[in-house]
This record gives structure tokens, sequence and C-alpha cells, in this order.
């Protein structure tokens, strides 16, 4: 049986600002009156760049594609996409999916 993980944000009850984190309180207005959503699983690279040599926790999975994505909501979030296996095949535009919430690194997206 496998676990299907949610994509998890936060929406302002105030402003309408929707944010790819789960917080206390809207980063764009400040208010508290805010709901955690699920957000859709889709999108598109906005930018991107390999990183041969990481650092910290992210030591071990270099080379990765670190990524702006852009959601299909017009949410745009900092993520790796998982599983590049030819890194000069990375475009912009490129439709990539949510593949999971890694517990160090936070979303993961994959093609």
């Amino acid at each position: 049986m496998s676990i299907v993980q949610t994509f998890a944000g936060t929406i302002c009850n105030q402003c309408n600002f929707k944010v790819a984190e789960v917080l206390d309180g809207c980063p764009s207005c400040g208010s508290e009156s805010i709901e955690t959503v699920e957000l859709k699983q889709t999108g598109s690279i906005v930018s991107f760049t390999v990183v041969h040599v990481g650092f910290g926790h992210m030591a071990k999975r270099a080379p990765y594609v670190l990524a702006i994505v852009q959601t299909e909501e017009n949410v745009k979030l900092t993520t790796v996409i998982d599983g590049v296996l030819d890194f000069n095949s990375v475009k912009i535009g490129d439709k990539v999916r949510f593949k999971t919430n890694d517990e160090a690194i936070g979303p993961l997206f994959q093609y």
C-alpha cells in the first residue's frame, strides 16, 4: 500500500497570498488569518541551475538540478528536480510534477 503525499501550502484570508509552505502567518501582509491548503501538484520550470558541488546535507546529492518552479496556481518555489539523468535536457518551461516532501529539503519535483 503506497502513501499518497499531499503538496501543502498556506493561503492568507486577508490578502489572498499563497505560498508553498505551511506557516503561522502571512509573509506578504503579516496577517495571522491563514489556512493550510492543498496545492496543485503540477507546474513548470521558470529558472534553474545545475549544482555540481553541494554543501551540507546536499553534498551527497550533487550534481542536481535546483529550480524555481511555478505551479498551475502561480505559486513559485525553489525546489530540487529529482531524477534528472541528462542535465543538458533541462529547459525553462519544462513541465514538472510534485514527487514528495523530503524532511531535509522540502518539496521535491520530478519530470
